[in-house]
């Protein structure tokens, strides 16, 4: 099999590590909605503020087999006629990865790793200051998914495909008041019962050289509706909304340079080309890949 020194691509994710191994991988993204899908997955304009979104993949491996992974996220978004947001601490990711079966590059056998953790509601969801400051569901959420990756020689060169499907189901139902992300403005007191959502797809990663890789990732998102229950106090309104299913199908081509097997560089840009009731935003992002 020919050397090559992979960072990974834009989205999927990657099997568990060996023990004792930490790898963090530090993104920047910026999040510009033009666009936006409609019911029908018609494209209309839908111009919307900016957001600048800095995570990072921390993951360390317990045992040859298992390991923990983890998503710090912060974000902040500006534009579009509105108020500037500090940086707000979004929910937190956590979960265990254990691979139940080792790839095989010499007879081409796939790796295969689960995953199971949770989201914590870290993020601020109600009583904001104003909408946008919004970030969090206030629901507490299972992960769970199953990955898989394998190696290829393709004319001489080092190939890597990587397939996944995760789910995030929610497990509480969080209470609202005044001002929330969920929609609802001042006054408001109710509860949301947000919708599960998840994500499936693949990657395609090509080594020119060993340090020079491309990369392209094709998947969708789903989202389950979030219904929202509750009553306006001064007019004493009782509301009850449902925001609806989404999908979208991304496509992100990616560049990886690597300087050493340790280090190395990704960037490249997330693209919707089909969707319907979701905003469509170009996602141009850069990572910085370290392993220890």
């Amino acid at each position: 099999m020919p050397t090559v020194w992979y960072t990974g691509s834009l989205y999927a994710p990657s099997p568990a590590y060996p023990q004792g191994s930490l790898s963090l991988e530090p993104y920047v993204q910026v999040t510009d909605p033009w666009q936006r899908f409609d019911s029908k997955g018609r494209i209309s304009p839908a111009p919307g503020q900016k957001t600048l979104v800095q995570y990072s993949v921390v993951k360390y491996g317990i045992t040859d087999r298992l390991a923990l992974n983890s998503l710090p996220t912060l974000t902040k978004s500006w534009g579009h006629g509105q108020q500037a947001t500090g940086d707000q601490f979004n929910d937190l990711p956590l979960e265990l990865q254990y691979n139940l079966i080792k790839a095989n590059p010499t007879h081409y056998k796939p790796s295969f790793t689960v995953y199971l953790g949770f989201i914590a509601p870290t993020g601020a969801y109600r009583g904001l200051a104003k909408p946008q400051s919004g970030v969090g569901t206030g629901a507490w959420f299972m992960r769970f998914g199953l990955q898989s990756q394998s190696l290829y020689n393709v004319f001489g060169h080092g190939a890597r495909l990587r397939v996944w499907v995760q789910e995030r189901q929610p497990v509480s139902s969080p209470h609202l008041h005044d001002i929330t992300s969920y929609g609802t403005t001042t006054g408001f007191e109710g509860t949301a019962h947000p919708g599960a959502f998840g994500n499936e797809g693949f990657s395609l990663e090509f080594g020119f050289t060993k340090r020079l890789v491309a990369a392209l990732d094709l998947y969708g998102t789903w989202s389950g509706s979030n219904r929202v229950d509750g009553v306006y106090a001064k007019t004493n309104s009782r509301i009850s909304t449902h925001s609806g299913w989404s999908t979208s199908y991304n496509i992100g081509p990616a560049l990886e340079y690597s300087w050493t097997p340790n280090m190395g560089i990704l960037s490249g840009i997330i693209i919707p080309f089909s969707g319907h009731n979701t905003s469509r935003s170009l996602m141009p992002q850069v990572a910085l890949n370290l392993f220890f």
